[in-house]
């Protein structure tokens, strides 16, 4: 049986609709992204460096409003292609603020820490 890439394509842009059998799969996916983003976020990690730790609120935002914007796009019956598009503008985001973003900050940090080891501690003041 041929694949008709006419139809994969009309099926691309039309709405999104809830008799569609993706609908409730992605809707459960979407309430579980949201819910794992929000645990990620909340979770207290030890030992992280203080790049990450800045970077990590602006990548929750990113996703929690990328999850919220392609709920609205699922009520309101927007063609999948805009569902892609915002999924794909998220995770660019991610991608930038992990790859270009923090790895300067994170280099500069450990450089911090190694031009630290060299100084000498100041001592203690006796009475």
């Amino acid at each position: 049986m041929p694949i008709d890439l006419g139809h994969f394509a009309h099926r691309f842009i039309e709405p999104f609709n809830t008799e569609s059998r993706f609908y409730w799969p992605a809707v459960i996916a979407l309430v579980l992204a949201l819910i794992a983003n929000i645990v990620w976020y909340y979770l207290p990690v030890r030992g992280i460096a203080p790049a990450e730790h800045t970077v990590r609120p602006w990548a929750f935002w990113f996703n929690a409003l990328a999850i919220i914007i392609i709920a609205v796009l699922f009520i309101a019956k927007a063609p999948f292609l805009l569902t892609v598009i915002f999924f794909a503008l998220a995770a660019a985001a991610d991608v930038y603020l992990y790859l270009v973003y923090v790895p300067p900050l994170e280099a500069a940090w450990l450089r911090e820490q190694r031009r630290a080891k060299y100084l000498p501690k100041t001592k203690r003041r006796r009475r």
